[in-house]
């Protein structure tokens, strides 16, 4: 796993010929975050990496943030979720395992890159609703404005543009929940066990916790849940063996467990 990192290694700069609301948007950013600011100037990102003594900029767009580090350039991208959705003639386990339906209130205690709650959006459709959390406040950044404004999937638009994203912990958020808030509660804590061979998962790496579910985490899921809560954990699935979770399916990497209420 790359090392992850820490606001110490960021900076904010936009793209070369930016218009003032993006200088204005990037300003922003950077005071939020007490990030250094470097205007553009027409100057590469690493040289402002050099001046600035961190590595990593954040370069604000209207329609984007990307991280760049190196020759790298990470975004957000709906890629899986397009591949998951596109697949008519596939089982999504993520669906099947937690029951969710049209018109279904479904809150994503992992966001990520939102690969689960654009699918759930897509699956409950316009009277439905989907919350999406993330802890790590500069990842929701990046996620929030890819899940409003990111406009080459055309087929995906209304269902991103429905989820309501929040940058806030899992667990904060679920002991602040009346009872019965969400049909479906769902967790996927991917980085508390080990991914090698994912694909398309470098920027979740560069900012993701390795945080996982306590069993006081899965006590407030139940509560806030009217139906059922759905976890996912790399096989052969010790956490849900631990938590006390009943597996419900199975693939080659990762195993979904889930609570159900009347249980």
């Amino acid at each position: 796993m790359a090392d992850r990192l820490s606001t110490g290694d960021l900076f904010v700069t936009t793209r070369k010929k930016p218009d003032p609301d993006e200088v204005a948007d990037a300003q922003g950013i950077a005071h939020r975050f007490a990030l250094p600011f470097a205007e553009r100037a027409g100057r590469s990102i690493a040289h402002h990496a050099r001046e600035t003594g961190r590595p990593v900029g954040l370069v604000v767009k209207r329609e984007a943030i990307t991280v760049v580090q190196g020759s790298r350039r990470l975004g957000f991208h709906p890629n899986l979720a397009a591949r998951r959705v596109g697949d008519a003639g596939r089982t999504d386990h993520f669906i099947a395992s937690s029951g969710i339906s049209p018109g279904d209130h479904v809150l994503d205690c992992t966001c990520g890159m939102g690969a689960d709650a654009i699918v759930a959006a897509q699956t409950v459709g316009p009277t439905g609703r989907v919350v999406a959390l993330e802890a790590d406040p500069i990842l929701a950044l990046i996620v929030a404005r890819g899940l409003a404004r990111y406009d080459a999937a055309p087929a995906l638009i209304p269902a991103m543009r429905r989820i309501e994203h929040l940058a806030a912990h899992a667990d904060t958020f679920l002991a602040a929940q009346p009872d019965d808030s969400f049909d479906i509660v769902a967790l996927d804590p991917m980085f508390a066990w080990p991914q090698e061979g994912a694909h398309g998962l470098d920027l979740i790496r560069l900012f993701a916790s390795d945080w996982s579910p306590s069993p006081a985490t899965m006590e407030h899921a139940a509560r806030v849940a009217r139906r059922a809560v759905v976890m996912a954990d790399g096989a052969p699935g010790p956490r849900l063996t631990a938590l006390g979770v009943p597996i419900v399916s199975r693939d080659r990497r990762r195993w979904w467990g889930r609570i159900d209420r009347a249980s």
